[in-house]
């Protein structure tokens, strides 16, 4: 579209991408003719084939969009793809180092390696996600979605201490035997335990476990009529499936964002159905769909075509390429980091025109907000509320465990 079409708004954003006079080379990755970002993911992990691709596939159809409008005050974007492949996180934040302004609607599963390369060389991430605290807390960070490291938000929580008390009483903690993982586990714990839970089984687990029966066996020894899992899907699938082998049922399976994935419910098939999951962005099962996500999922389809794979990450990286592109407009001609992190700084109010809750940039504050989804028959529905976002100030808790620092530039 044109800017002065319906591709003039993203939901009930305007567009911060358009025609503009801007020139000059005003910092690195900037010239007369381009501003050089870079996105960083994990498709080329050999443990896991295409991790987050669809963080990738999201840039690439953001800069086309925004690109189709005349990139930012006529200065297009130039993306390059950076594939961490899991275990090089900090050797391509190291390439991005040197050429990029700035890296945008990323994220790696070990952002920990390169969280104090970045800083030390100075650039900005407009992330679209973070994993550990040494990304989540660090200095020169923004996140449309921040996952603060010492916030947990316990709406879901709260819905299930309400709907089923005694599961909530009863309650088990599987993770993966990975730091990242048994960190997520301990916050949620704390953060859980705050509102009335009472985790009476936690367990560990090993990386591509065979034999799950003696976990399953110990959680129904203890009572267990909730479970939890941090983890990959495909870790859960097995142990979902060992469940159904030894017809234990709890009463509550409850699971994180990176769940909301087809892949999980179509891999698990109706052992899944019913368990919930909680996020915070619109859903694509909505009817209709929300007007910004629309337009995520139409460049998207325009730019990956048959391939294309739609996100919740992806979500979160296309609303990092607005957040950047409404910062970087801002700026006007004279375009540099230290204007991009002032314009940043006053963000304290973002949605991504409605792709996601509200949630607060600039003081990496977390949404209050949530949306319970559940499988079933090999997708997802909505489960609660029946329509928008459940928000409520007291579903943010503040965590007292200590889980980290963030990278720092006196760091």
């Amino acid at each position: 579209g044109d800017a002065g079409g319906e591709s003039a708004m993203v939901g009930t954003l305007p567009t911060p991408c358009g025609e503009g006079d801007a020139s000059g080379a005003t910092d690195q990755g900037v010239t007369d003719d381009a501003i050089a970002i870079s996105t960083i993911a994990d498709p080329g992990a050999q443990a896991a084939p295409g991790l987050n691709l669809g963080v990738h596939q999201a840039m690439t159809a953001f800069v086309a969009y925004c690109n189709s409008l005349g990139g930012i005050n006529g200065r297009p974007l130039e993306l390059t793809l950076l594939d961490a492949a899991l275990f090089n996180y900090n050797q391509v934040v190291q390439e991005a180092c040197e050429s990029s302004f700035a890296m945008v609607g990323g994220g790696g599963a070990l952002d920990e390696t390169g969280a104090q390369t970045a800083v030390d060389c100075g650039l900005v991430d407009v992330a679209g996600f973070t994993i550990s605290p040494d990304k989540a807390e660090s200095d020169r960070v923004y996140q449309p979605l921040p996952n603060a490291t010492y916030q947990f938000n316990v709406g879901a929580a709260r819905q299930i201490v309400e709907e089923h008390p005694e599961a909530a009483t009863h309650a088990a903690m599987i993770y993966s035997n990975l730091p990242v993982t048994e960190r997520q586990a301990e916050r949620q714990i704390e953060a859980y335990e705050a509102v009335g839970f009472d985790f009476v089984y936690e367990q560990a687990a090993e990386i591509g476990e065979l034999n799950w029966a003696p976990i399953v066996v110990a959680m129904r020894d203890a009572g267990v009529e909730y479970v939890a899992m941090s983890s990959t899907y495909e870790e859960f699938v097995n142990l979902q499936n060992a469940m159904a082998e030894q017809d234990f049922e709890p009463e509550v399976i409850d699971l994180e964002a990176n769940f909301y994935d087809d892949a999980y419910a179509q891999t698990a098939g109706p052992v899944a159905d019913g368990s919930l999951v909680r996020i915070t962005t619109a859903p694509f099962e909505d009817d209709p769909v929300n007007p910004a996500l629309a337009v995520y999922l139409d460049w998207l389809e325009q730019t990956a075509g048959g391939d294309a794979k739609p996100a919740l990450l992806g979500v979160q990286s296309f609303s990092a390429g607005l957040l950047f592109a409404a910062a970087a407009k801002a700026c006007g001609a004279e375009l540099t980091r230290d204007c991009l992190i002032e314009q940043l700084d006053q963000v304290t109010e973002w949605d991504g025109g409605g792709l996601h809750a509200p949630a607060d940039p600039a003081d990496n504050e977390i949404t209050p907000c949530f949306i319970q989804m559940e499988v079933a028959d090999g997708g997802f529905r909505r489960a609660f509320p029946d329509e928008g976002y459940s928000c409520d100030p007291e579903n943010v808790v503040e965590l007292t465990g200590d889980y980290g620092e963030g990278a720092s530039e006196d760091g």
